[in-house]
């Protein structure tokens, strides 16, 4: 969205640093839960709890979607 009185965009998202365990089998595309925990680096506080398979064949794109 478009803010006249500073004439720039407003951001709408932004990357989050999030630890992956290596029990779980994260391809590209797959979707995610995250959960915040104690820091464990200088930027990653998640951790990821649940994945959800890519049911998207080809190229997936980054999704967003609220709980």
């Amino acid at each position: 969205h478009y803010i006249k009185k500073y004439h720039r965009f407003e951001k709408r998202h932004h990357n989050v640093a999030v630890h992956c365990s290596p029990c779980f089998d994260v391809k590209d595309g797959d979707i995610i839960t995250a959960g915040q925990c104690r820091p464990l680096a200088k930027t990653v506080r998640f951790n990821v709890l649940k994945v959800e398979k890519n049911q998207i064949f080809g190229a997936a794109r980054k999704q967003f979607a609220l709980f």
